[in-house]
C-alpha cells in the first residue's frame, strides 16, 4: 500500500504543480492580451523602397524615350515642304499643259473645218466652171446623173 500512497502523493503533487502552472499561464495569457504588438516594418520598407525608386526612375526614363520616339514617328509621317511644293507645281503644270493642248486641238479642228469648207467651195466652183466651159462634159455629166437616179 505504501506504493499506492507514494503514487497518490506524487499524483497530488503533480496535480498541484499543474494547477500552479495553469494559473501562471492564465495570468500570462491575460497579460499577453493586454499587450499590443506593433510590428517593426522599417527594415522591410527600406528593403522594398530602394528597388521601387529604381523602378520608378527606369519607368520615367522609358516614358521619356517613348515620348521622343513618338514625336519622331509623328514627324516622319509629314512630307517635306519642298516635296509638296514640287509636286503641286508639277501637277499645276500638267493641268496647264493639258488645257492648252485641248484648246489648240479645238483650234486646229476649227481651222481644219474652215479649210475643208473653203476647199469644198473651190472644188465645186472649179467643177462648175469646167462644166460651163466644156459642153461635151456637161452632157456626159447629165447622162451620168440621170443613170444614177
Amino acid at each position: 500500500m505504501a506504493k499506492i500512497d507514494d503514487l497518490a502523493e506524487l499524483l497530488v503533487e503533480e496535480i498541484s504543480d499543474f494547477k500552479v502552472q495553469l494559473q501562471r499561464m492564465e495570468e500570462l495569457s491575460v497579460q499577453l492580451q493586454l499587450i499590443k504588438i506593433k510590428p517593426d516594418i522599417t527594415t522591410i520598407q527600406s528593403a522594398i523602397s530602394a528597388p521601387l525608386k529604381e523602378q520608378e526612375l527606369i519607368l520615367k526614363n522609358q516614358n521619356k524615350e517613348l515620348g521622343k520616339i513618338t514625336k519622331k514617328l509623328t514627324k516622319s509621317n509629314h512630307y517635306p515642304n519642298w516635296l509638296l511644293i514640287l509636286f503641286s507645281t508639277i501637277l499645276i503644270s500638267c493641268f496647264l499643259f493639258i488645257g492648252i493642248s485641248i484648246f489648240q486641238l479645238k483650234q486646229v479642228e476649227e481651222s481644219n473645218q474652215a479649210f475643208y469648207k473653203k476647199g469644198q467651195k473651190e472644188v465645186i466652183d472649179h467643177f462648175n466652171k469646167f462644166i460651163e466651159n466644156n459642153p461635151e462634159a456637161k452632157e456626159m455629166y447629165q447622162k451620168w446623173e440621170t443613170n444614177l437616179k
